[in-house]
């Protein structure tokens, strides 16, 4: 009785552990508490208004990053210059197109896929990319995320 009460209460610790040390990150953008089976390889990446998210599966290898720019920029010209520098550099993107006031572009890198979403406030824009073998698992990973500007990063 002793031992299945230790077990127990061990079982308890550990699960609440899980939950009191569950990565959130917080950034002026958007809040995101990371699942258990997700880690951020890197802080996040500021300078001058501008930052960098990195999120990575631990099981598959799935990477999800999340840019924002400060700079007055459509989200049509970010994704077209965007997928040019992607095509300059042998990767062969999709034309971008407009989906939901985003605009969205796919491509294939090694044995991996990718999708970039493209948004724009006028005032800043934002590239969400997911790249891995299947981008479900990233998109999977976004449902958790809370923006505060719907129009830099579509909900998933």
């Amino acid at each position: 009785m002793k031992k299945t009460l230790s077990l127990v209460f061990a079982a308890v610790l550990i699960m609440s552990a899980a939950v009191v040390f569950a990565t959130e990150v917080k950034t002026p953008n958007f809040t995101i508490t990371l699942p258990a089976d997700w880690i951020q390889p890197s802080e996040v990446i500021s300078q001058q208004g501008s930052s960098v998210a990195l999120f990575q599966n631990k099981s598959n290898g799935t990477a999800v990053t999340i840019t924002v720019v400060d700079a007055p920029m459509s989200a049509k010209d970010v994704a077209e210059q965007t997928t040019a520098n992607m095509k300059s550099g042998g990767m062969s993107p999709s034309a971008p197109k407009e989906e939901n006031g985003f605009y969205v572009s796919t491509f294939e890198q090694g044995g991996g896929k990718g999708i970039s979403y493209f948004g724009s406030n006028g005032k800043a824009f934002a590239v969400t990319t997911i790249v891995g073998s299947d981008v479900a698992i990233g998109k999977d990973l976004l449902k958790h995320l809370k923006v505060t500007d719907a129009k830099l990063i579509p909900s998933f």
